[in-house]
């Protein structure tokens, strides 16, 4: 036989292994971002981490990959079965995978064709193999109704709401003050004539006369089962239901059964049903009437408490097993609530779960995999190489299960007083304080045992770097508990590594020019005549500041505002490009910074 059959007998042999071969997700750092790739089951990478966010294949052997900002479909070959021009596409649910694109949805089956024959403005995952679609009508706002697993439009999108089916019976509200509960074929089960009816769960569904409360259940022939009482009522699900008598966000909380008697008295500030007969009770800790915080126990659905109140986050039950976390790690539990010794125990908190033979843990936002015995199938490097002379240490800051920053840390520098130098005040940009009621930052040392009134999440990115010049991207997530949303922060530093100098704005113009004013008139006109910035607040404008965000890349100057400067929050970070072309008069071609820009 010849060399090149050969070569071809083993490289199609090697094919098919890698069609058979389980692949995990999985991330690595690298300069150009947090990049996903698939693994095998050794932590050997067949398709290289390319993807901004990656998936589970499917049983196909088709998986839904970012790359950049746009969405596709991939096969085991890493080769595109659907191009990436899509907008979002949604994980496979039952074989199905939703899809949007320029604001219209569609649906992928499981070979990656397309099989509704008209867009919808939304369409939900499958379940039961229905999946919801809403169009949007001209007077009327939205209607609803439901796609067929083959695409087809089983039930037309007519009805102002519509629930998912559960054991091939959905509730659909037809009208203000009409209900009905539905078979898989449209055919009226029944009709309840009541203002507000919901979450239709083993033969029982919520009702009142308002949905503010009293409410109760009705059970599926329109027979009050449980008389309205309370000001919130979820779904039965194992036999119970969690309810309250209060309408504050903290409860306090009980559990019913379907005779309406509680099983656990409405003293908890929280309680999750976790599945396969299983609650997480929650009791508030922290100071004050009002507590922003929870620590749970494990109970049954027969109202027994199993555990004491021990852990701080607990996820759902699969199969036995459920992942919890206390203040310092995350682990599995079993169905009595008890950690489970065979699985491993890791630092940190976040999620575990079984996949395909390995141990999944997504800790303080860093995926990885383990062995059942605890050992790193893959773990993401902590060191950034940005080329043969520099890299960047990922640093990680945790005082506290509420608090979490990670860093950088660069490395290679000549002069290591200036490496030092810089990496302090990194280390000083990227952490942060809150302020009290009168504005006045809070200085006091984070620890383990605070229960702080707030979340904060910190990391950053490479934005630019090319020879001695070096973008970052620092950003932070502050989010007051209980608030309506948190608050995003960005810094761009811009650093020289080989004089450990942080350019301001100014060192990119000369001086003598009315750069400020020029850049100022630039965003003006952008605001005035662009219409992607219809939504700016035009009277807010006033001008950049001194100490103005901006970034760099080789052709672009980049100015952006924090949300709410200039516009709503869900602006984001307001952002004009303005090439260099158009400043060029301007700029300090003899200034260190364009100098180290144009090395």
């Amino acid at each position: 036989m010849s060399s090149r059959k050969k070569n071809k007998k083993k490289e199609l042999k090697r094919q098919v292994e890698m069609i058979n071969e389980k692949l995990y997700p999985a991330l690595e750092n690298t300069a150009k971002g947090r990049l996903y790739g698939y693994m095998n089951s050794r932590g050997d990478f067949l398709i290289q981490p390319i993807y901004t966010n990656a998936y589970d294949f499917n049983n196909k052997g088709l998986a839904v990959v970012q790359y950049g900002e746009k969405f596709g479909i991939i096969n085991k070959r890493g080769e595109y079965v659907v191009k990436p021009i899509y907008d979002n596409i949604n994980d496979f649910k039952e074989n199905r995978a939703i899809f949007s694109l320029n604001n219209n949805m569609g649906v992928f089956n499981e070979k990656g064709n397309i099989i509704n024959n008209k867009d919808y403005d939304y369409i939900s995952d499958y379940n039961e193999k229905r999946a919801i679609i809403g169009s949007q009508t001209v007077d009327e706002g939205y209607r609803y109704g439901y796609l067929y697993f083959d695409g087809t439009e089983e039930i037309q999108p007519i009805y102002l709401d519509v629930g998912k089916f559960k054991n091939s019976i959905a509730l659909i509200k037809v009208r203000n003050g009409e209900y009905r509960l539905i078979n898989l074929y449209e055919q009226v089960i029944n009709t309840y004539n009541y203002n507000y009816v919901s979450q239709y769960g083993e033969g029982l569904m919520v009702f009142g006369n308002s949905q503010d409360g009293p409410l109760g259940y009705i059970d599926i022939g329109g027979q009050v089962v449980i008389p309205p009482k309370f000001k919130q009522a979820e779904a039965f699900k194992d036999g119970v239901a969690v309810v309250s008598e209060a309408d504050s966000f903290g409860g306090p909380y009980g559990v019913i059964n379907k005779k309406g008697e509680y099983i656990y008295q409405p003293i908890f500030n929280d309680i999750k049903n976790i599945g396969e007969d299983r609650l997480a009770l929650g009791m508030g800790i922290g100071e004050g009437d009002i507590k922003l915080r929870n620590i749970y126990a494990i109970g049954d659905t027969s109202g027994k408490v199993l555990t004491d109140f021990i852990y701080r986050y607990v996820g759902e039950y699969k199969d036995g097993l459920a992942y919890a976390s206390d203040e310092t790690s995350t682990f599995f539990i079993d169905n009595s609530g008890n950690k489970v010794t065979d699985f491993p125990s890791v630092s940190g908190s976040g999620e575990l779960s079984v996949k395909n033979g390995l141990i999944y843990a997504n800790i303080d936002n860093s995926p990885y995999y383990l062995d059942k015995s605890g050992n790193v199938v893959h773990k993401p490097s902590d060191i950034i190489k940005l080329d043969d002379k520099y890299s960047i240490l990922i640093q990680k800051y945790k005082p506290n299960i509420n608090y979490l920053i990670y860093y950088p840390k660069v490395q290679g520098l000549d002069d290591e007083n200036v490496e030092a130098e810089i990496n302090n005040r990194l280390r000083r940009f990227s952490y942060f304080i809150p302020e009290d009621e009168k504005g006045n930052q809070k200085n006091t040392p984070i620890t383990e045992d605070d229960i702080l009134d707030y979340d904060y999440y910190g990391d950053f990115s490479i934005k630019y770097f090319e020879k001695n010049l070096l973008g970052l991207e620092i950003e932070g997530y502050y989010y007051p508990v209980k608030a309506a949303h948190g608050m995003p922060i960005k810094k761009t530093p811009i650093i020289d590594l080989k004089t450990g100098k942080f350019y301001t704005l100014s060192d990119l113009f000369m001086g003598g020019v009315n750069w400020v004013g020029e850049l100022n008139n630039i965003i003006k006109d952008r605001i005035d005549n662009d219409k992607q910035y219809d939504y700016v607040f035009k009277e807010q404008f006033k001008g950049i500041n001194p100490d103005q965000g901006f970034y760099i890349d080789d052709n672009n100057l980049y100015i952006y505002f924090q949300p709410y400067e200039i516009g709503p929050y869900s602006a984001g970070f307001i952002t004009f490009k303005i090439p260099f072309s158009e400043i060029q008069g301007m700029i300090n071609k003899n200034g260190d910074f364009y100098k180290a820009l144009r090395s």
